[in-house]
């Protein structure tokens, strides 16, 4: 069981990094966050994903969701 929470909690940690590196920000930037999340791979991993601001795509994609089922009401035609 244990083996299994750790298996998740590397997958989280390194989704997490890909994200750090994946953003525009600057080298010293990435490479702090990069060393809190080694030292400290619980809390930097939490802290990060509070502070780091949402990426545009993140905003649209939530907007696009909650617009859907009205745009699915008015296509509807009566039979």
């Amino acid at each position: 069981m244990l083996t299994v929470f750790v298996i998740i909690w590397l997958l989280i940690w390194a989704l997490t990094l890909f994200d750090l590196f994946r953003r525009d920000w600057s080298i010293l930037k990435k490479a702090l966050w990069a060393l809190g999340m080694l030292i400290f791979p619980v809390v930097g991993v939490i802290a990060y994903l509070i502070v780091r601001p949402p990426e545009r795509s993140d905003v649209d994609a939530g907007a696009a969701s909650r617009d859907a089922p009205e745009q699915r009401m008015h296509d509807r035609r009566p039979v």
